[in-house]
């Protein structure tokens, strides 16, 4: 009787998922008050997390993405930017109520 032999599958290595990424680009572009474009904003969280893989650009992109599918950020021209300040402010305090 033959050996059997399986083909064994590998599992795709699992994402290091950055953790409040939103609330962090939500308030960079708050701190900035301007419009900043997607490469400006990656390289100032690249440096906040010390990261400078390609997946941890893929989820700056995600996240961006999301935020004016949302309704939270705003895309002209390559730019993005709040949806409103009264946004902002309701950021702040979630984030403040959160901690305590």
């Amino acid at each position: 009787m033959p050996a059997v032999t399986y083909k064994t599958h590998t599992l795709p290595q699992q994402r290091r998922l950055v953790p409040n990424l939103m609330r962090t680009i939500v308030n960079i572009l708050a701190d900035a008050q301007r419009p900043m474009s997607d490469i400006e904003l990656a390289s100032i969280l690249g440096t906040h997390y010390r990261r400078r893989d390609l997946d941890f650009f893929r989820q700056i992109q995600l996240n961006l993405r999301d935020g004016v599918d949302y309704g939270i950020l705003r895309r002209q021209r390559n730019r993005f930017s709040l949806r409103s300040q009264r946004l902002s402010e309701l950021m702040s305090t979630l984030g403040s109520s959160i901690r305590r």
